[in-house]
């Protein structure tokens, strides 16, 4: 991260920088997983390899997901039955290294892209 976008980040909040476009949800709001995906892909369009990191790379302490963008809603869909556990639960990050993106969801209701 810090080779690419000038900084290392430790916790979700910090990738609140350089925000090109927001959507503001509520705290409250339930989502599925598709729901989130669709906040997501508002923000911006995905293009080519894209780094996903959801609450089960944290729990399970694992590295990110690397899906192509072409495959992001499939990867979404078959989520739960391969991993047996939502892709939405608190915050998804999305890395595009090539591009300098990076799309958040966050758990208090808020999604934003961030440009690098």
């Amino acid at each position: 991260m810090n080779e690419t976008f000038g900084k290392s980040f430790k916790y979700v909040d910090e990738l609140y920088y350089n925000v090109d476009k927001q959507i503001q949800f509520g705290e409250e709001t339930e989502l599925s997983d598709f729901e989130a995906l669709e906040y997501l892909q508002k923000l911006h369009c995905m293009r080519g390899t894209l780094y996903v990191i959801t609450d089960y790379c944290y729990e399970k302490k694992c590295g990110p997901f690397i899906v192509d963008a072409n495959q992001i809603n499939d990867f979404v869909k078959n989520f739960f039955g391969v991993y047996g556990e939502m892709f939405y639960s608190t915050d998804i990050i999305v890395v595009s290294f090539v591009e300098k993106l990076i799309w958040v969801l966050f758990h208090e209701g808020i999604c934003w892209l961030s440009k690098g």
